[in-house]
């Protein structure tokens, strides 16, 4: 009975706590073939060897389908002059009946055409009632630039989990993959596959597009749940503000900000 109601808790709110954290990824859906800004920690461990400045990064989310004990919170942190690009990230989910935080540790290396990642991740959950434990998993990430303006990347989270808790569960095996297009310098459109191992796949969709230097507008799209997004990115000297909104069919809005800031250093 214990394993059976560990299962249905952990489940349950381990989905509420995948909510995409950093609000330009938020805001496109389909991101794992762009990985291109310091949140890719998250997304694809791959896409941080293309970054250049040391970079820092808070997101809030603070109350998804307007739920403020769904709030999420996270951070992430680049840094570049090591000889492997290295990134750090932390996300933190959760009210009195369960709580889940996680620690990302990522390490990437550019190539020629391609950029290999991997991340140690030790997620920490604990429920009311039943106690806390926590475990460790590696992720594995890949992306591939054959041409200038095409860009292909996937991701296998939780490639290897150790078991949580008195339950025996292991982290569920999450697979990513997609294509980016950018047929103009201010212009991405992306396409993806996401698929938890023991659900139906999600097919997503992103654009994202400049309208100056300093102004993005992003719209996205997925069809398992249908959910609709956008957003917009303002950059300001070393800073940049991001704020994403998002339509899941059934449960309603959720909104999520963003504030980055480049700190220099590196290449």
């Amino acid at each position: 009975m214990l394993r059976i109601l560990f299962f249905l808790i952990f489940f349950v709110f381990r989905g509420l706590s995948q909510e995409s954290i950093g609000a330009r990824a938020f805001a496109v859906k389909s991101f794992v073939a762009v990985a291109n800004d310091v949140w890719a920690v998250f997304y694809n461990p791959a896409g941080i060897a293309d970054l250049k400045s040391r970079e820092i990064s808070f997101s809030y989310i603070p109350a998804q389908f307007g739920l403020t004990q769904l709030s999420i919170k996270g951070a992430v942190y680049y840094e570049p002059s090591l000889p492997v690009k290295f990134g750090i990230g932390i996300k933190s989910f959760g009210f009195e009946l369960y709580r889940e935080n996680m620690l990302k540790i990522s390490i990437a290396q550019g190539f020629d055409a391609f950029n290999l990642g991997l991340s140690l991740n030790y997620t920490f959950i604990s429920i009311k009632n039943y106690g806390s434990a926590g475990a460790f998993s590696g992720d594995f990430g890949f992306v591939s630039k054959p041409v200038k303006f095409l860009r292909f990347g996937f991701v296998v989270k939780n490639l290897i989990s150790s078991r949580i808790g008195k339950a025996q569960e292991k982290l569920p095996k999450e697979i990513d993959l997609g294509i980016a297009l950018m047929p103009y310098s201010n212009l991405i459109v992306s396409m993806g596959v996401y698929k938890e191992l023991t659900f139906r796949e999600c097919v997503r969709y992103g654009v994202e597009y400049n309208i100056v230097d300093f102004v993005s507008v992003r719209f996205g799209l997925s069809n398992y749940p249908v959910r609709y997004s956008g957003g917009v990115g303002i950059k300001l000297s070393r800073f940049q503000l991001d704020y994403g909104v998002d339509n899941h069919q059934l449960l309603g809005f959720t909104h999520q900000i963003t504030l980055t800031a480049k700190l220099g250093g590196g290449e």
